[in-house]
């Protein structure tokens, strides 16, 4: 999901979903459009699958009467690395895992999604899983440009750079954010994370760089954590402090990965309205709006 667009015709595709399956009478045709199966245990597949599993447990058996809960499908969470929220700290992986279980997730680690015909996935250990819906949610592949030799590029199609952000071999062509690899970090010797703070901190450098007189003087790009977080369900989030040197976890990361986000809305008007909506989901546990609207992105596709 790059866009707004593209994260309303998710939401609108599983809408849609759900009102198909009213409608059909084949239990096994049923499953297939109510099953779930995310590729990347990242924070966005966590936050996702625990959506669903939310979803399954509160919502759908009310919305939806002409469904039993033996309709409902299975939602899988497919990784190729060996834990869950394989960037964070091993605290953060062990809780998250157990809560996701506990939610009815199905978790498939050390597994990659091999392709994905005739509503059919196929994984790397040899097994599949019957389902409409694949959510690819385990990262991305850096744009290319015309012009660069093969050689330029890195893991994830992403330039390679020195700690300057100056691609190496050339002279005034510069790559930062996702784009790039920086090299000099022996903290992150495959590349910072694919997150907006790196961006954002590395286009603060490069352009206070540029604004001085000589090379001489520039400064490398030293990447300053943050911490990370993700949510997994209702009062359960995990948080991780600056270079993992604490962990929060359950209901007080919940709260932080709410005033986090809240705060970091543009405007007043915004955060009030992103509050009394969360605090509507989270009393009655769902959401009001349901109306399925195409975007004029998807539609001019």
């Amino acid at each position: 999901m790059k866009t707004i667009s593209d994260a309303l015709a998710l939401r609108n595709l599983i809408f849609t979903r759900l009102e198909r399956a009213t409608r059909i009478e084949d239990p096994k045709q049923r499953k297939k459009l109510l099953s779930f199966v995310i590729a990347g245990a990242g924070p966005t597949g966590v936050e996702l699958s625990g959506i669903f599993a939310e979803m399954r447990s509160n919502i759908l058996t009310k919305d939806y009467p002409e469904l039993s809960k033996q309709d409902l499908g299975d939602i899988y969470l497919i990784d190729g690395q060996p834990a869950v929220l394989s960037a964070m700290s091993k605290k953060t992986q062990g809780y998250t895992y157990k809560k996701l279980q506990e939610l009815g997730i199905h978790i498939k680690l050390n597994t990659f999604v091999k392709d994905f015909d005739n509503d059919i996935v196929y994984l790397s250990d040899d097994t599949t899983i019957e389902s409409r819906n694949l959510i690819w949610a385990a990262g991305i592949s850096a744009k290319t440009f015309d012009g660069f030799k093969p050689e330029d590029y890195g893991r994830g199609k992403r330039l390679k750079t020195n700690a300057f952000n100056l691609v190496d071999g050339y002279k005034n062509i510069y790559a930062i954010g996702d784009a790039c690899i920086v090299s000099g970090d022996d903290l992150f010797p495959d590349g910072h994370p694919q997150l907006a703070q790196v961006a954002i901190q590395q286009a603060h450098n490069l352009g206070k760089n540029l604004n001085k007189n000589s090379v001489q003087s520039w400064t490398p790009f030293s990447y300053n954590d943050k911490g990370s977080m993700a949510i997994i369900g209702r009062n359960k989030a995990v948080t991780d402090g600056p270079n993992q040197k604490f962990f929060i976890k359950g209901f007080i990361a919940w709260c932080v990965w709410i005033f986090v986000h809240i705060m970091s809305l543009v405007n007043f008007r915004n955060r009030m309205r992103a509050l009394y909506d969360w605090t509507g989901y989270y009393i009655y546990k769902d959401q009001s709006f349901r109306m399925i609207i195409k975007p004029k992105e998807q539609q001019q596709k």
